[in-house]
């Protein structure tokens, strides 16, 4: 391809890999108009766009992006707990993380569903957290606030408060 070119290039797994090292760049405009390119709307790509919109401060339309990702069915069931106490603390640590600001793989979707189910809800409170909508917070944290994810306790705090 020339450069300059407006010819669309298909989606790749090197085009999913440019992405990742795009935004951990911090480059999300280049990684946001590769992936507004990307045949068909994956998963990761419509998170992806939501957390480069996010990252800019356009929460509507980040929250649209959102919108548009099906639940697999998979995630409808609840994540089965882990018998390992060590996987046990990691996770627990990690709760208290932003990790759900981090860019995700077909390969994590593929992977661990119900981790990107969460990570939708918990990037939807953040957006529904930052236009004021407290209610809209209240709604949709309130079904996970049992995981103790930080972003969503601190959401929820605020949002009980101002409403």
């Amino acid at each position: 391809m020339l450069l300059g070119s407006t010819t669309t290039p298909p989606s790749s797994p090197n085009t999913e890999q440019l992405v990742i090292q795009l935004m951990m760049q911090n480059r999300n405009a280049e990684a946001y108009e590769l992936l507004i390119n990307q045949n068909p709307k994956t998963t990761a790509s419509l998170y992806n766009q939501a957390l480069c919109l996010h990252w800019s401060g356009n929460y509507q339309d980040a929250l649209q992006r959102l919108e548009s990702i099906q639940p697999e069915r998979k995630t409808m069931m609840e994540q089965k707990p882990n018998s390992d106490h060590l996987n046990a603390a990691i996770r627990k640590k990690q709760n208290l993380t932003d990790d759900y600001l981090n860019v995700i793989t077909e390969g994590f979707t593929t992977n661990f569903p119900v981790s990107v189910q969460d990570a939708v809800i918990r990037l939807k409170t953040d957006c529904w957290l930052q236009l004021g909508e407290f209610s809209k917070v209240i709604t949709i944290a309130t079904p996970i606030e049992h995981k103790r994810y930080k972003n969503i306790d601190d959401a929820l705090k605020i949002a009980r408060e101002k409403n």
